[in-house]
């Protein structure tokens, strides 16, 4: 009997040994992905707009507006064969399959409506909205918007336009009021974003036979989320302690 025990313990002492080493795995894990500098690439040139999304630097494509058009579909298109025939089975039996789970679910919902129609509902007391609450929200949503915009940083910055009009004199104009704006702005913006120009080019086009510049907007957008996360949880606990969350709840 006592051999029984100590195998039953050893066992148990080496499952809560294994769990404890996935748990710190997992915590490291999540560090080094908070720790990790989130980037996208965006870039607009040709008329088209392009997102890039990635981690360290290495982005991929995940957007594009216009999308290019895909290539047209062959008039007698051959019958699959092959791999090609069982992944057109695998298709239509995945097909089937969400089909079945769609109408499952909605059966489960449509039951669980009925259910919750049926049951009388109680008349739920709510927090009543006070002026501490609303200093409290206001507060917090400044101390997460800080964070926010701390954490962001717009490198590699590449603006390239051509101030165009339908003649001379109003490119003169459009220019001419680009110009009064466009730097009193980035002054704001540099002062609660950080912004790293590489290239900044505006010139005014009067009509000549060749573009005065090769329009070209592109930068690239980072950030750490863990001092956003951080941010975000002191903001969350303040909310609890003053009982901002009874609002919503």
């Amino acid at each position: 009997m006592g051999a029984f025990f100590a195998a039953l313990g050893a066992v148990l002492l080496f499952l809560l040994k294994a769990i404890g080493i996935l748990l710190l795995v997992i915590l490291v894990l999540a560090a080094l992905l908070l720790l990790c500098p989130f980037c996208a690439d965006v870039c607009w040139e040709h008329g088209t707009l392009t997102v890039k999304a990635g981690a360290l630097g290495i982005t991929f494509p995940v957007f594009q507006y216009p999308k290019p058009e895909p290539p047209p579909a062959p008039e007698n298109p051959e019958p699959p064969k092959g791999f090609g025939k069982i992944k057109a089975k695998f298709e239509a039996w995945r097909a089937e399959r969400k089909r079945k789970k769609a109408e499952e679910k909605a059966r489960k919902k449509a039951a669980a409506d009925a259910a919750r129609a049926n049951k009388p509902k109680e008349p739920r007391k709510k927090a009543k909205i006070t002026l501490e609450i609303v200093c409290t929200m206001l507060k917090g949503a400044g101390t997460l918007m800080k964070a926010v915009f701390g954490a962001l940083r717009f490198t590699k910055i590449q603006v390239r336009l051509g101030v165009r009009g339908a003649d001379p004199a109003d490119a003169a104009r459009s220019y001419g009021k680009l110009q009064a704006w466009l730097y009193p702005v980035l002054g704001v913006l540099d002062r609660f974003i950080w912004l790293q120009f590489d290239e900044l080019r505006i010139l005014p086009d009067f009509g000549s036979g060749q573009p005065a510049v090769e329009d070209r907007v592109s930068f690239r957008v980072s950030a750490q989320a863990l001092f956003i996360v951080i941010a975000a949880l002191c903001v969350l606990y303040e909310f609890w302690r003053k009982k901002v969350l009874d609002i919503f709840l």
